[in-house]
């Protein structure tokens, strides 16, 4: 078997229809060697039934019932359960471009890459608002295989940005997943588990091979697991971040640790952000609030630079949270935001 496509499920039963219809027909035609894992993931919605569905109606198709184990522990758990020999991993509510898979397949067996080892397959994506453009600058040639000390320019690029942190477009060797499978058997994270499952592949990775095409095509949904506000956010974050100094370390020495810290403070930003503008009560957000204030993580880095390239949004609250009565300043800013959203609530009821 040549390809195994894994898609963690998670109360995705408005968006998966999309997904399946993508993906089946490809992974359907005729000759092609592969196989479709749900891993449904404690959703609360339609989603176990529809997935048991696909399954039953696709031979191809296997779906497994998880409680909530986070996308991260999905991912493993469907790493476990593939054969094929390369991994393609999706997310429920995104897409994969009708022709992805046979991409991909002449990719891997392109005569000027094959001689050479490589075990990941990096493409390009785009968002559903604009599907033909691409949503990442990448500064990679393609037929050309990186390996040894061109890995380089993957860790810079990791480093400095977040470009490189999503899953979904990337294909990688079942061998090198397991062997990261094997060093990482306890992690249970909701939110910067792309950020680690990703440096971990490209740190292990004999070599990586781009394909400037545009395959995969992302949904932003601010109602999915890592849309809104989650207590657990900055929490799972920090571990996030913690180990993947390790690699900061590692690839760069000192040489990516400043960048590295304004990516944090933007990761401080953007939990305050998530809490301000979300639905919670005015009693949650300020509790909730303080909480952040008294985390060392925010203690730490959210007073640091943010990087050049934050969105205006996180700006905006970072200038906040720098000012003189940050706390208070920031507590108004939500109130002001939830009395906005009542009475919005209130016209559209009349």
């Amino acid at each position: 078997m040549i390809f195994s496509v894994i898609v963690p499920v998670h109360n995705a039963e408005k968006y998966i229809k999309e997904m399946m219809d993508c993906i089946i027909p490809q992974l359907g035609k005729s000759g092609m060697d592969a196989e479709l894992i749900l891993i449904e993931n404690g959703s609360t919605d339609n989603s176990p039934a529809i997935c048991d569905k696909y399954a039953a109606d696709n031979p191809f198709v296997f779906c497994y019932h998880y409680g909530k184990i986070g996308a991260y522990a999905a991912r493993k758990e469907g790493i476990k359960k593939s054969m094929g020999q390369w991994l393609i991993f999706a997310d429920a509510d995104d897409l994969l471009v009708d022709t992805a898979i046979e991409d991909i397949c002449r990719g891997l067996t392109d005569a000027s890459i094959a001689h050479k080892p490589f075990d990941i397959v990096l493409y390009n994506a785009a968002t559903d608002k604009a599907p033909s453009r691409r949503k990442f600058n990448f500064p990679f040639e393609e037929n050309k295989v990186y390996q040894g000390a061109a890995k380089d320019s993957f860790y810079k690029v990791m480093c400095e940005g977040d470009s490189l942190n999503a899953m979904w477009n990337k294909c990688i060797k079942r061998e090198l997943a397991i062997d990261v499978l094997l060093q990482d058997k306890d992690m249970f994270l909701n939110y910067g588990e792309d950020l680690l499952q990703t440096a971990a592949f490209l740190d292990k990775a004999r070599g990586i091979v781009y394909l400037d095409k545009i395959l995969y095509i992302y949904r932003p949904n601010d109602k999915g697991l890592t849309g809104g506000y989650h207590i657990e956010y900055l929490p799972n974050q920090e571990t996030a971040w913690n180990k993947f100094d390790s690699y900061v370390k590692k690839w760069g020495g000192e040489r990516f640790v400043t960048t590295v810290d304004r990516r944090k403070s933007l990761t401080c930003s953007i939990a305050i952000a998530k809490l301000l503008y979300s639905d919670q009560p005015i009693s949650v957000k300020m509790s909730e609030l303080s909480n952040i204030f008294n985390s060392e993580f925010y203690k730490r880095y959210s007073q640091m630079p943010l990087p050049d390239w934050a969105p205006e949004e996180s700006m905006e609250i970072h200038k906040l949270q720098i000012s003189k009565g940050a706390l208070q300043k920031l507590f108004l800013s939500g109130v002001k935001y939830s009395a906005k959203a009542v009475a919005k609530r209130a016209i559209r009821k009349k």
